[in-house]
């Protein structure tokens, strides 16, 4: 190596090596060994895994790159309009009937197998989905055709999850309730497919209503009045 190039070589990789501490050494320490937080009294932790068929749904997320338009983080109130949109609100699991709100904490990320911050917020933020569409039918309605219920959006239909299939006897229990412009010839059915089913398990599983420290914890929801 000639000598003119040697401080320029070092520069690099002191750059190289400084970025690399901060971004991954530095959260990893910080980070890396958080825990789920044990009920007090009881046998039960926060947060719980998710199924085996969500952690499936994780794949199928990634794979149609819905990280590219929907974002899973929750921003302060100081540093954007998410709480104001409702995308930070979530159902209190130690009471089903009340609503908190609160921003996203490292925390919620322990369980994932991958983390879908996002890129851009040209679609909703999804951290709690699941609270805005409780049930796998009205996410399956969505996915089919998401402009029946949104004529403004801009999500594409993602119809190849789903297929036709003759019904046989009793239509089946997931066959999709539709409109009449995208309702099937008679005497059939639109399903969902196994991948279909695994990113509706996933996207049920994100909805951030569990309790944490007093610290960083949800707060309830301001009254509408």
């Amino acid at each position: 190596m000639n000598p003119p190039f040697r401080p320029f070589f070092f520069l690099v990789l002191a750059t190289f090596m400084f970025t690399w501490f901060a971004l991954i050494v530095l959260p990893w320490i910080n980070l890396g060994h958080l825990a789920p937080i044990k009920e007090e009294g009881t046998p039960g932790i926060t947060p719980w895994d998710s199924s085996g068929s969500a952690h499936q749904g994780e794949k199928v997320y990634a794979s149609n790159g819905c990280a590219y338009c929907h974002t899973q983080q929750v921003r302060p109130a100081s540093s954007g309009a998410d709480i104001i949109r409702g995308w930070g609100t979530a159902t209190d699991d130690g009471d089903p009937k009340k609503e908190v709100t609160r921003r996203t904490y490292p925390r919620d990320y322990i369980w994932q197998h991958q983390v879908f911050l996002g890129t851009s917020r040209a679609g909703a933020d999804l951290t709690n989905v699941a609270h805005r569409f409780p049930t796998a039918a009205g996410l399956y309605r969505y996915l089919y055709d998401p402009y029946v219920l949104n004529g403004h959006s801009s999500m594409p239909a993602y119809r190849f999850l789903f297929t036709m299939q003759k019904v046989r006897g009793l239509p089946s229990d997931d066959a999709l309730v539709l409109v009449p412009a995208d309702m099937p010839p008679a005497g059939w059915e639109i399903v969902p497919t196994a991948e279909a089913k695994s990113l509706v398990a996933y996207l049920l599983s994100l909805n951030k209503g569990y309790h944490l420290p007093d610290e960083n914890g949800p707060v309830p929801r301001p009254s509408k009045s």
